[in-house]
């Protein structure tokens, strides 16, 4: 949920550059379909062999210990967006009826969190995992992976009626035990492009779509292209962390360049931070690291990002900069990203890498 934070106004690898990069090839068309390489092959059988119980449910994750005995919708959401875009039917299908089956609500909202043995749910939703599910559908149709219009108009109601105020903004979850909504919602989870298509399905979504990409575009940013966190609903105020977690603002970034906003000043922020050889997990608000932890996701997702905003090589060095987080030991953990050593892989990273192993297309890929 919400990170402490304060109102302000207004792992593990050492590589560096090669300056030997040519432009790289970036494709950003999920929707064209590609044979995947053996890193994703291998990454996907991971995910359904290590990561996945019997019953379907991805587990939050897995090191050399043991799995973790709870599993987020947020997971089941990014593998229903992964095998639409693979444009796998049958498996699409599987990981939809799962989420439906095990994280949904009678009432019609899905359950943040599940404990994976009981199938008890926490009675909270997200918004940004909800919009992510619908999201799936949406492109699991485009695909024509069969015909899922009545999902979407029935999520396209449920979801505005627990994740939408009474004003039409979003709001970051519903309390179905409170049976109240959040007065915040964090920015990244402002997925405008699919409120856009909820807007066209559910007329509801239209002022929830406006009031998104209002949010987005009036939000400060620093030098370093930092935004802050969360918007407070009924003060209009933007709430600043006391450190930036680069995973939360580069999805925001996204969902603010989607929204028609510059973002120039994190393109350049992260090219001198490919330039010197890592990007990291978290930065204080004047540029500088608050440690040395890089991940998986922060690497797949600043590929994405670049490659939104044509930065060809430096989106090529950090595919790459991903793919150095697989491990390639087959007597433990082949094909997770994560810590050869723990064997310590967490389901957030390892389908942020395959959503970018399917979105991002490197040509010539000589690795």
């Amino acid at each position: 949920m919400v990170v402490l934070a304060v109102m302000v106004q207004f792992i593990f690898l050492n590589n560096t550059p090669n300056p030997n990069l040519t432009e790289a090839k970036v494709n950003q068309n999920p929707a064209a379909g590609k044979n995947p390489k053996p890193e994703e092959i291998q990454a996907f059988r991971f995910l359904r062999t290590r990561m996945q119980s019997p019953h379907g449910v991805i587990r939050y994750l897995v090191d050399a210990k043991s799995p973790a005995a709870f599993g987020v919708s947020e997971s089941m959401g990014q593998a229903m967006e992964y095998t639409a875009l693979l444009g796998d039917a049958k498996l699409f299908g599987k990981y939809a009826a799962f989420t439906d089956k095990y994280f949904k609500d009678p009432t019609g909202y899905y359950y943040w969190k599940i404990d994976v043995a009981s199938k008890k749910g926490e009675t909270t939703s997200a918004l940004v995992d909800d919009l992510r599910i619908v999201k799936a559908y949406f492109i699991a149709n485009e695909k024509k992976l069969g015909n899922y219009d009545k999902q979407i108009e029935k999520l396209a109601e449920a979801i505005y009626e627990f994740d939408v105020d009474a004003k039409g903004y979003p709001c970051d979850f519903y309390d179905g035990i409170a049976k109240k909504k959040a007065d915040i919602v964090s920015l990244f989870y402002l997925d405008v492009e699919t409120m856009e298509k909820l807007s066209k399905v559910n007329a509801k979504w239209s002022a929830s779509h406006k009031n998104a990409i209002r949010i987005l575009l009036n939000m400060p940013e620093n030098q370093h292209g930092f935004y802050p966190q969360t918007f407070k609903i009924d003060t209009k105020q933007y709430i600043w962390p006391i450190s930036i977690n680069m995973v939360e603002n580069l999805y925001t970034a996204i969902d603010a360049y989607n929204a028609g906003k510059s973002t120039s000043a994190l393109v350049t922020f992260l090219k001198a931070q490919v330039k010197q050889g890592k990007v990291y997990n978290h930065y204080n608000s004047d540029g500088t690291p608050v440690n040395q932890d890089e991940s998986t996701a922060v690497y797949a997702l600043s590929t994405r990002f670049l490659a939104l905003n044509n930065e060809w090589e430096a989106a090529e060095w950090c595919y790459h900069r991903t793919l150095d987080f697989q491990i390639n030991d087959k007597k433990s953990f082949e094909g997770g990203f994560g810590e050869p050593e723990t064997g310590l892989v967490y389901a957030f990273d390892q389908l942020e890498a395959l959503l970018m192993l399917r979105m991002v297309e490197i040509k010539n890929d000589s690795q």
